[in-house]
């Protein structure tokens, strides 16, 4: 009983600090789904507009190597922040789908930086 109250405490401080660091550190590193972490989340809810939650807790969000990220990843760093720059070469590899299934292939297969790019390939000619 002892232990397990010990751990639950070990768990809280940890938690305090780096919520603590991430809350005053300029720059802040994830992988697209380490994004969702529940700090994060608390982080994102804190920092609201006026200071009423619900907001995007960072000012700038870069997903690098966008053309080989899944859209669905990418929607858990975007949802996070104000802004977005997408960096990747989209002549590049598409992403590796290990699915049989023909339905799943196509439609992860395709990235946010691919959508993009073909929304707007009029307009860079």
């Amino acid at each position: 009983r002892e232990i397990k109250a010990l751990r639950q405490e070990i768990r809280s401080r940890e938690e305090k600090v780096v919520q603590e660091l991430i809350s005053e550190a300029q720059v802040v590193l994830a992988t697209n789904v380490g994004a969702a972490n529940r700090i994060l989340d608390r982080i994102s809810k804190k920092d609201g507009p006026m200071g009423r939650g619900g907001g995007a807790g960072f000012d700038l969000v870069v997903i690098d190597e966008a053309a080989q990220a899944l859209e669905a990843s990418c929607w858990i760093p975007i949802l996070r922040g104000k802004r977005l720059v997408l960096a990747g070469d989209h002549c590049q590899l598409p992403p590796t789908i290990k699915s049989n299934i023909k339905a799943v292939q196509k439609g992860l297969g395709k990235t946010l930086f691919e959508r993009i790019m073909e929304m707007y390939q009029e307009d860079s000619k």
